[in-house]
């Protein structure tokens, strides 16, 4: 479940139909592209049953960009799981210089997971990763990745980052993106899908025009030791809207749904406003 979050968020394959559907790419409105720092809240649902809280904000200046995220577990998850990870990435926008347009530098997750430490340090240097620290050692859960897999790579906030960009400058989606966290390798795609009148419901208040994505991710290495090769390494799809939740605000995910061997995954925003994210003491220090 953790990690089909971190899918959602990375490049957010069931199209969906129906009446109002449009062929045009979405306009941004006024004010959308971003212009300033943004942070969102975000809550998890499986069978109606809430599942995981996300919080997380996103800088993206002309030259520089930043994101952050808590995840959480909650609700039924957290009765039997206790989970927590703080996330951060901070980069360089480089149009000319990648394919995505931006470039990490530092990237660092920290948290517990069922009662486990964990942590991801990575720094980047000519596209290449290097992990500088990783807790649990990955030979204790996880095959290696091997260094040729992971030349050319980012993490998954800045493939996130990199959609969001693009849907402001363009309201378009498409693209794909090779991303590496440090433990695991894995393929990920994205097509626009036409937009999408959305309505307010109980799980969140945003109604408005949207611009519907569909995706898809695919492991290819850092395996669990125990999992079967074949199930893990299938593809994984599923729907994202992209919209701008207030005026003033730039176009963030606001809705996505997601494959998962538990089935449908949906992740829908609760809140957004300007500003960034409070992170916990060991994170607010930017290095």
């Amino acid at each position: 479940m953790r990690s089909i979050l971190l899918v959602s968020l990375s490049l957010i394959a069931l199209p969906l139909a129906g009446e109002g559907r449009a062929n045009t790419p979405l306009a941004s409105p006024a004010g959308a592209v971003m212009s300033g720092p943004v942070q969102a809240s975000y809550t998890a649902y499986w069978s109606g049953f809430t599942m995981m809280t996300l919080d997380a904000s996103i800088e993206l200046g002309p030259e520089a960009y930043r994101v952050a995220s808590t995840m959480r577990t909650a609700g039924l998850l957290s009765t039997f799981v206790r989970g927590e990870t703080t996330t951060v990435v901070e980069g360089r926008v480089q149009p000319a210089a990648t394919p995505l347009a931006l470039a990490p530098q530092r990237f660092s997750m920290e948290g517990r997971w069922r009662d486990t430490p964990r942590r991801v340090s990575m720094s980047w240097t000519g596209g290449q990763p290097e992990v500088l620290a990783l807790l649990p050692a990955n030979q204790d859960e996880r095959e290696p990745v091997p260094t040729e897999l992971q030349r050319g790579t980012v993490d998954t906030l800045t493939a996130l980052a990199a959609l969001v960009r693009q849907a402001a400058a363009t309201g378009r989606c498409d693209g794909s993106a090779q991303v590496f966290d440090g433990r695991r390798r894995s393929d990920f795609t994205a097509v626009t899908d036409g937009n999408e009148m959305l309505a307010a419901n109980r799980w969140s208040g945003f109604s408005g025009p949207a611009l519907r994505c569909r995706f898809e991710g695919r492991q290819v290495a850092g395996f669990w030791k125990e999992a079967d090769r074949a199930e893990a390494s299938k593809p994984r799809g599923g729907t994202a809207w992209f919209a701008s939740p207030g005026a003033g605000l730039p176009i963030i995910p606001v809705r996505i749904e997601a494959d998962s061997n538990w089935g449908t995954v949906y992740l829908h925003m609760t809140r957004a406003a300007p500003g960034v994210l409070a992170l916990p003491a060991r994170q607010t220090e930017r290095r």
